[in-house]
């Protein structure tokens, strides 16, 4: 088996999912009965984007999900949106497709549709915004932005940066739908400060994919030393020990197990039983969009892996520059690779949720995942 590394220049952007998208029409957000803190945000104008975010924990195959369903047709991949304003437009990094990102086609396109061009956009504000909504800006623990996430109006503040992020958030959307033919967008920025304020966009088409990996690989993978896309030499990714990759693991999954409440349709998918069941797991994905796909669509899945094409994901796992047929890897090197002192830390920090997942004991969600 071959894993290839292709890049090629940006005229595909008229072509999603494999092939040419023709629009499906008479469909309506369901946004109108939200009761949320942000439900007076901001409306994109016109027919409403439908857009299915993909949220969870770093670590956990977003990335390539989101490159799985960007082949089946009517589905387009873009990685994850809310940080297109530092890696896009400020680090100028390597869009999916292969070429730096203001010189891709796609995102010049989506940028003249949503904002007339990028010079409209101030970086800056939007990248001040969400260090508000994720707390960095204050360095305060991650999980104490749980509540507010939950509850804007607890801080006045945040709610006002949750609804003028959202407003930005409205016109991306608008300008890549365009772009795309009204294919359904791929955001699979995982954070939960983002998806809540996504929610608080007027005449959205929004469904939520929430997916979720055993706690203990994903803190294995927080362990490793990598080094950051479009970094300065020798930058590497934020490490976690795995006690805190256990604390960050339980509050993140807790807030989107409280999405549903919002009225956002969420779909619970497990990483695992994505690898072990890749067509049965896409196709329900594909259903909670309200869409079918049929056997034919799901060509590009084989024994031997997945094959993916270079595509526009502005931001994301490191597999997004690869193209050609990639493995699906259960990714159970934890087993081995994480001592068992910080396996049972990992597990003791997780347990409720780890049991709900069916990861432990005999209870928790079915093996396949399931609708929230």
């Amino acid at each position: 088996m071959t894993v290839g590394s292709s890049t090629v220049g940006c005229s595909m952007a008229g072509s999603i999912g494999g092939g040419r998208y023709t629009p499906r029409r008479g469909r309506t957000g369901r946004l109108s009965d939200r009761s949320t803190d942000v439900g007076s945000g901001p409306s994109v104008g016109g027919d409403a984007p439908r857009v299915l975010c993909i949220g969870g924990t770093g670590q956990n195959g977003a990335t390539l999900l989101t490159r799985m369903l960007g082949r089946v047709p009517g589905f387009v991949a873009v990685g994850e949106l809310g940080y297109l304003w530092d890696k896009g437009l400020v680090e100028n990094v390597e869009c999916g497709c292969g070429v730096p990102f203001r010189e891709c086609s796609f995102w010049e396109r989506v940028g003249a549709e949503g904002f007339g061009g990028w010079d409209g956009v101030d970086p800056q504000e939007v990248l001040t915004l969400r260090e508000t909504l994720s707390l960095r800006g204050r360095r305060l623990p991650g999980w104490l932005s749980l509540p507010l996430v939950l509850e804007p109006g607890l801080w006045p503040q945040y709610r006002r940066s949750a609804q003028r992020y959202a407003e930005f958030m409205a016109r991306l959307y608008r300008g890549i739908s365009r772009v795309s033919g009204e294919a359904i967008i791929l955001d699979s920025m995982k954070r939960p400060y983002h998806v809540y304020a996504v929610v608080g966009i007027r005449a959205l088409d929004l469904s939520v994919v929430h997916l979720v990996r055993d706690a203990r690989g994903v803190a294995f993978s927080a362990t490793k030393v990598v080094r950051r896309q479009g970094a300065i030499e020798g930058e590497l990714r934020l490490r976690r020990s795995p006690f805190r990759s256990g604390i960050r693991w339980m509050w993140v999954n807790a807030a989107f197990e409280a999405l549903p409440k919002t009225g956002v349709p969420v779909t619970r998918v497990r990483y695992e039983s994505l690898v072990r069941n890749p067509r049965e797991e896409i196709a329900r994905i594909v259903r909670s969009t309200r869409e079918r796909v049929g056997d034919s669509e799901l060509g590009f899945i084989h024994d031997e892996g997945v094959d993916l094409p270079p595509d526009h994901l502005v931001a994301g796992n490191r597999m997004r520059l690869l193209a050609g047929l990639q493995p699906l890897r259960r990714e159970d090197e934890w087993r081995a690779g994480l001592s068992s002192r910080h396996q049972r830390t990992v597990s003791l920090v997780t347990w409720p949720l780890l049991r709900r997942y069916a990861y432990v004991g005999p209870g928790g969600a079915p093996g396949s995942g399931d609708r929230s």
